[in-house]
Formats: C-alpha cells, structure tokens, sequence
C-alpha cells in the first residue's frame, strides 16, 4: 500500500469513529441518560432506559432547543423569604385637656413648628378656633411658642403655653 493511502485510510477510520461517537452521544442525550459530566452515574447492568420518561424539570423532552443539561445549568436560584414588615401600631392621638375643639391636624414630635407671638400683642388662648370659644389664658408678646396641632386650615394652632392647651390664631404669630 502506498503512503498516501494509508493516510487516507487511517482518515476515514477516524472519521467512521467519530461519527459513531456522535450518534451513540445524540441517543444517549435524546435519552436523557447522559448527565453531560466526567463520572457521571451509567445506569446498573439490568437497568432499563425508558425513552418515554421525561427528564426532571421538563415539559416537552422532544423539543428541538432542549437538553437536559441546559434545564438543571440555567435554574434560578430560589430568592429567600422576605421577612414581613410588622404593622406599625397607630399612634395614638392626644387629647389635649381644656379644650373645647381638638386639632383635625397633629404634629409629629420633631415637625412640630415654632412660633414667636408678635410685639406690642399679648395674645388671648382660646377653647377653640375661634374668637366665639371661651378665653381659657394669655400669651406675652414675643414669647416663643410651639405648635402640637392646627385646624383644617391652618388658621389657628394649638399650643402649650404654662401647662395649658389652648388655641391661637396664626395671623398673630411670626414663624
């Protein structure tokens, strides 16, 4: 035999192998019994290959895009259960002794504005937000006051003014 013939025997041998290979591969994947990994289990002599089970995790084994492989290699992982936020109690909402009409609206302690009452007034606490409701004490001119809560329309606030709750009215006080 001549060289050249030789390898081109020796060619065609490794190709008739690799073909082989191939098709021995392209059975045992369409299977799902090829796991795709160096020492990877092979089924015990007397184990039968059932072609009609679908692999684990696998809608249609017969898909064309599919391989066993890819649907164990792309799961994503499980997110952790979230914690549920607990319910915040409400806070309670004072009620401010003396007075006749509480605030529709209370301030948060640390948003709670601060006023100045104006020079040359000293201005008259009220029961409620009104001139209507009762003088219930009186708050030097430029004295410093802070607002615990206000009506609907911010016309009028209460204050703490010597240990009483009383209104005053916000046209008479700086901010």
């Amino acid at each position: 035999m001549s060289e050249i013939r030789k390898k081109a025997m020796t060619r065609l041998v490794l190709c008739a192998v690799a073909l082989v290979a191939s098709i021995i591969f392209s059975v045992l994947l369409l299977n799902g019994t090829f796991d795709g990994q160096t020492g990877g289990s092979q089924p015990a002599s007397g184990d039968t290959i059932s072609s009609s089970a679908p692999a684990e995790g696998v809608d249609d084994p017969t898909a064309d895009s599919f391989t066993a492989e890819s649907a164990s290699a792309e799961e994503v992982p499980a997110e952790p259960e979230a914690t549920p936020e607990p319910t915040p109690e409400p806070t309670p909402v004072p009620e401010y002794e003396g007075l006749s009409v509480q605030p529709t609206t209370y301030y948060n302690e640390g948003e709670q504005p601060t006023y100045t009452v104006t020079d040359g007034n000293n201005l008259n606490m009220r029961g409620g937000p009104g001139t209507d409701y009762d003088k219930i004490g009186q708050v030097p001119a430029s004295t410093g006051v802070t607002a615990l809560g206000t009506n609907e329309d911010g016309s009028w606030v209460v204050v703490n003014y010597n240990g009483t709750y009383g209104w005053l009215k916000t046209e008479f006080l700086n901010g």
